[in-house]
């Protein structure tokens, strides 16, 4: 019944951008500082990096992936509803319930990679692109209603979708689990001793660093220009459609080009995106902007898992891919929301932006010493 594997993954990513892409306009709303949302949104990442390890631990424990997809969906509709029906500053209350509604969504989304590659890797592709869909109809959605009518709109949306989604969770099928995924000590000693490895994983950070500067600052700098819910609602809507031709057609895209070039050019183009960001004076122009989403994101994530297989030993792949994850989606989540809060009150949105756009020279200049060094010498083992 794969059916039923499209329509979760579009009803679980239709969710959370309805609650996600509305938290930066609501916190704003509230009359919190750049710099107060910067700590609660860095609270976001913590949740996550461990949450990541907790529900990835408990999954192995059980050999079931279900059961806990469902509890961490549960925990982001019951901390959505606790976020939203408080609508005054409440410092400490809005930093519990956005760090566990915003955590839960990296757990989610790195529950569902495992379950849909477990379960039907062949139409993996076909699956996330159901699930960018998702986002790209309920972001607007969200927008529109908050626009109109109230944020409890929101909330009655999603209570309409959980009943619905949470019925698809409990009828599909689970993954089959096989043990010894889970990341174990002596694997991480290893990774930690593999210098290629940890380059390799120290450049994804800081490209994911410059990538969740986008869910931050640019959303700032919009509001601040005169962009209201259902504009950023927009943006995400086209952010996340653009993502859908590259997971379609990632294994083409692949086999045509060269991991490294790929690796190149969705860190220049990331760098090209941000210093567009700044220079945008209306709304509309950051929205157009984000349509170069094609050529970042799902370039980099594509080229992680190519590279991260490459550099480390097959018994040790899971546990790299799962570190490496840990590493440069929580850790950027984690620095990101601070630094560029620090820098937006200091400098500005505009010549944040700028400088998150020339940070980008710092990774280039990174994989060119890891493709030139350690690949060069994977090659001549190999000639060897």
């Amino acid at each position: 019944m794969r059916w039923l594997l499209y329509a979760m993954n579009f009803l679980a990513f239709f969710a959370i951008s309805m609650v996600n892409t509305q938290m930066i306009p609501f916190l704003s709303k509230l009359g919190y500082t750049v710099v107060q949302r910067g700590y609660i949104l860095a609270a976001n990442a913590v949740v996550a990096i461990v949450g990541q390890f907790l529900f990835g631990y408990l999954c192995d424990r059980f050999q079931r992936v279900k059961v806990f997809f469902l509890a961490a969906y549960l925990l982001l509709t019951a901390s959505s509803f606790a976020m939203f029906l408080v609508e005054h500053q409440t410092f400490w209350y809005h930093l519990f319930t956005v760090a566990l509604m915003g955590g839960m969504v990296k757990v989610i989304m790195g529950l569902d990679e495992t379950w849909m590659l477990e379960v039907d890797q062949e139409n993996y592709g076909r699956l996330r692109a159901s699930g960018a869909l998702g986002l790209t109809i309920g972001s607007p959605i969200a927008g529109f209603l908050v626009h109109r009518f109230h944020y409890t709109s929101i909330l009655i949306s999603l209570g309409i979708v959980s009943v619905i989604l949470c019925w698809l969770i409990i009828k599909a099928k689970d993954a089959d689990k096989k043990k010894g995924e889970r990341i174990k000590m002596e694997s991480v000693q290893q990774l930690l001793k593999n210098r290629g490895y940890l380059l390799l994983v120290f450049i994804y950070l800081l490209v994911y660093m410059i990538g969740t500067a986008d869910q931050y600052v640019v959303i700032d700098k919009m509001l601040d220009i005169g962009g209201n819910s259902t504009a950023v609602g927009i943006k995400w809507a086209l952010q996340s459609f653009m993502e859908v031709p590259l997971f379609l057609f990632s294994a083409k895209i692949l086999a045509r080009f060269q991991t490294k070039t790929l690796l190149y050019f969705g860190t220049l183009m990331y760098g090209i995106k941000f210093l567009l960001y700044g220079i945008s004076f209306q709304p509309w122009m950051i929205i157009l902007t984000a349509a170069l989403q094609l050529v970042t994101l799902p370039i980099i994530m594509l080229t992680s898992k190519v590279l991260i297989k490459e550099i480390t030993p097959e018994k040790l792949f899971s546990s790299a891919q799962m570190f490496a994850m840990a590493v440069f989606i929580g850790v950027s989540g984690l620095i990101t929301p601070l630094i560029t809060s620090y820098l937006s009150k200091a400098f500005g949105y505009d010549w944040t932006l700028y400088i998150v756009a020339a940070f980008s020279i710092i990774p280039l200049l990174l994989i060119f010493y890891y493709v030139h060094h350690f690949q060069k010498q994977k090659t001549e083992k190999k000639a060897g």
